[in-house]
């Protein structure tokens, strides 16, 4: 009998709800990320009972980045809890390699139905944030591309500018001499 297609549940911690494990992603595309724009406080809680406190970085449907006194070892299981603009996270994490000696990413291993609805809508809200930002990037990007006006352009408007001034010294020149007379 084969048990590698049926979902494994498990409990994450006692005061935590049965959750099962995420089946694998095969998408074309990464999970879009978000960058937290204010830390995020994060608190993992180990097998062995024990807690570490970080601070959330990068968070997507698939996992993210904290910030932690001193990473944990690689493949560790911990239980996840923070709280999203959608409401709290509970969900079981696993630690992937240190990215520095203060940032380690890590993966969704099971997230409760409930509580993956919470990250999705906290994920769409910062997304619906930076669009005001992507339209202002992209517009900019695009006069810089396409809107560069052109040499012969510049030129008129420098050789404009220093006739207009030539023209007003002239007129300054003739109000005084027309005062002076009086």
């Amino acid at each position: 009998m084969h048990f590698r297609n049926l979902p494994v549940v498990f409990d994450c911690v006692t005061y935590l709800p049965r959750m099962a494990a995420l089946p694998p992603v095969f998408a074309p595309r990464r999970a879009a990320r978000v960058r937290l724009p204010n830390p995020t406080p994060a608190v993992l809680r180990c097998q062995d009972g024990s807690r570490v406190a970080g601070s959330l970085q990068v968070v997507s449907g698939a996992g993210g980045r904290l910030r932690l006194s001193r990473p944990l070892d690689p493949n560790t299981r911990v239980s996840l809890m923070f709280l999203s603009d959608g409401g709290p996270v509970l969900a079981k994490a696993e630690m992937l390699s240190p990215l520095s000696r203060t940032q380690q990413a890590f993966r969704f291993v099971a997230l409760d139905r409930n509580y993956r609805r919470n990250l999705q809508l906290a994920i769409q809200s910062h997304l619906g944030q930076r669009s005001d930002e992507d339209r202002w990037i992209a517009k900019y990007r695009s006069a810089m591309i396409h809107g560069a006006p052109s040499r012969r352009g510049a030129l008129k408007i420098v050789f404009g500018s220093v006739v207009f001034g030539i023209l007003v010294l002239i007129c300054s020149a003739c109000f005084l001499r027309f005062e002076l007379l009086k």
